[in-house]
C-alpha cells in the first residue's frame, strides 16, 4: 500500500504541475485573443477552440485533484454530528464508494463521448473532439485510482488528511 500511495503522491505532483500549465495557457491564449481581436481588429479563430479545450481539461484534471486531496464537498455536517470513530469512518467510506461509482461511470461514458468524437472536428483547429473528451476519461480514472487508495486507507484506519501530500515539497 505504501508504494502505491507514494506512486499516487509522484502523479499528485505530476498533476499539479500540468494543471498549472493549463491555466497558464488559457490565460495566455484569452488575453492575446481579446488584444487581437479588439484592439488589433485581427481575430484568430482557432484562439477560441484552443482556449475551451484547454479549459476542459484545465476543469476535469482539477476535479481529479480534489479527489486525491480530499477537497470534493461530502455532508460535512453529518460527519461532523457522527464525531470520532466507526460511525464516521463508515460514512466516510460510503462517500469514498459513491465517488468511486461516480467517477467510473463518467470514464465509462467519457470513453464512449471520445470515440464518437472522433467523427466530429473541432471547426478552430480542426482536430477531433475526442481531444476534449479524452479529459473526462483521464480525469474519471485518475479520480478512480484516488479513491481507491482512500477507500484502502480508510480500511486501514490510516484516511489521509485533506489537502495537498504532506510527504512533497511543493
Amino acid at each position: 500500500m505504501k508504494g502505491f500511495s507514494k506512486g499516487l503522491s509522484v502523479l499528485e505532483a505530476l498533476l499539479s504541475r500540468v494543471i498549472l500549465g493549463f491555466y497558464a495557457l488559457v490565460v495566455c491564449v484569452v488575453v492575446f485573443q481579446v488584444v487581437n481581436r479588439f484592439w488589433l481588429h485581427l481575430p484568430i479563430i482557432w484562439l477560441s477552440d484552443l482556449a475551451i479545450i484547454s479549459f476542459i481539461w484545465l476543469g476535469f484534471l482539477t476535479a481529479a485533484l480534489a479527489v486525491r486531496r480530499g477537497g470534493h464537498f461530502r455532508m460535512a455536517l453529518m460527519l461532523d454530528l457522527a464525531g470520532e470513530g466507526r460511525m464516521r469512518r463508515g460514512l466516510e467510506l460510503f462517500s469514498h464508494l459513491v465517488g468511486l461509482a461516480m467517477f467510473g461511470l463518467l470514464a465509462v461514458t467519457g470513453w464512449q463521448m471520445a470515440v464518437r468524437g472522433l467523427r466530429e472536428i473541432s471547426p478552430g483547429l480542426q482536430i477531433p473532439m475526442s481531444w476534449a473528451y479524452a479529459s473526462v476519461v483521464v480525469a474519471g480514472l485518475l479520480a478512480v485510482l484516488f479513491l481507491l487508495e482512500a477507500i484502502a486507507l480508510e480500511l486501514a484506519g490510516k484516511a489521509r488528511a485533506a489537502g495537498p501530500d504532506p510527504e512533497r515539497e511543493e
